[in-house]
């Protein structure tokens, strides 16, 4: 897991081209203009706009990805992410190839994310996005950009 401000997504460019590509498509849309929906900038590269309220940790699960990496950035609000380990991760719902997801619960830890900043979740990242922020329900607006790996 990367947690970090999208003003130095530059440092993340040397991973891959598939990830400079992802941030420098997050950080040349509008994503404040764009209603949510799915936005595909080409085969291996997709983003998700989201908006929505938070939510209480009793009220989400851990998801895993094989298919893609997700950065996700969050344009206004803030929330909580949870991360653990694929390794710890006790499956609640076994993985959907269709939907690439699985979910579960795990050990973890938490971050913060507000507007500005980003995280990126690899396959052996577990995670579970949206959360309160001091026990309140917040309106949240975020793009998760998915990258096939």
């Amino acid at each position: 897991m990367i947690f970090d401000n999208l003003e130095n997504a530059e440092l993340y460019y040397p991973l891959s081209k598939k990830i400079k590509e992802a941030f420098q498509f997050i950080k040349s849309t509008d994503w404040k203009t764009l209603k949510p929906g799915k936005y595909e900038l080409n085969d291996d590269i997709f983003a998700n706009l989201q908006e929505y309220y938070t939510k209480s940790p009793e009220d989400a699960e851990f998801e895993v990805h094989r298919q893609y990496y997700d950065i996700q950035y969050v344009i206004s609000g803030a929330e909580i992410m949870g991360f653990g380990s694929l390794e710890n991760l006790k499956i609640t719902k076994e993985y959907d190839d269709n939907k690439d997801v699985a979910f579960g619960e795990c050990p973890s830890s938490n971050v913060m994310v507000s507007e500005g900043y980003f995280t990126f979740f690899a396959p052996k990242d577990a995670h579970k996005p949206c959360l309160n922020v001091s026990n309140e329900a917040k309106k949240v607006k975020k793009v998760i950009v998915k990258i096939k790996i």
